[in-house]
């Protein structure tokens, strides 16, 4: 009797769940990044510019300048750092297929096919959210137009998810068994 690798459907849910979740981060992020940003414009010449304490020859402008205002050049550089690590959440996704080496059975299918559809729906969804904060008027929507690559992946998050699901369908379905000497599962 042979024994048969039961473990179903659980690596394409976890697949499409990291897809998700990579999407909802980016932009949680991205627009955490904004409200820090606009935070940090308003408390760094406040900052700056208290001077000299009274009865003292402590400058606290000066020692401003190097904790807040180096705090605010690394914030400067944020939105940066959070686009990379989002494309590289992205890319990790197909990186996931060959690490786990999952190997569905051709009757799962229909289901990623659903799952896919689910998601471009969540991204459709998470994209027409983030544009109109995007096309807004007011300071963050200015904020976010600033952040050019990541405000751009997670505008166009529908076709950029949909292109990573059908690679990661056609890596994961159309990979050769281990066990056995032909493709997927003989078919």
């Amino acid at each position: 009797m042979e024994i048969k690798n039961k473990k179903g459907a659980v690596g394409l849910v976890i697949f499409f769940s990291v897809l998700i979740i990579a999407l909802i981060i980016g932009f949680i992020a991205a627009i955490s990044i904004s409200v820090i940003d606009i935070a940090s414009d308003e408390i760094t010449p406040i900052m700056e510019g208290i001077g000299v304490l009274d009865g003292t020859s402590t400058n606290m402008s000066e020692y401003a300048e190097y904790s807040v205002g180096t705090l605010d050049d690394i914030v400067q550089q944020l939105p940066w750092v959070i686009a990379l690590g989002y494309i590289m959440m992205l890319i990790f996704t197909l990186v996931f297929i060959f690490v786990v080496g999952y190997n569905p059975h051709p009757a799962f299918i229909a289901f990623y096919i659903v799952l896919m559809i689910l998601l471009i729906f969540a991204c459709v969804l998470i994209s027409n959210i983030y544009q109109d904060i995007y096309t807004g008027t007011d300071e963050l929507a200015t904020r976010l137009q600033d952040q050019t690559i990541l405000s751009y992946m997670i505008l166009y998050s529908p076709f950029i998810t949909a292109m990573i699901a059908l690679i990661g369908g056609i890596l994961m379905f159309a990979r050769q068994s281990s066990s056995e000497g032909m493709g997927g599962f003989s078919v």
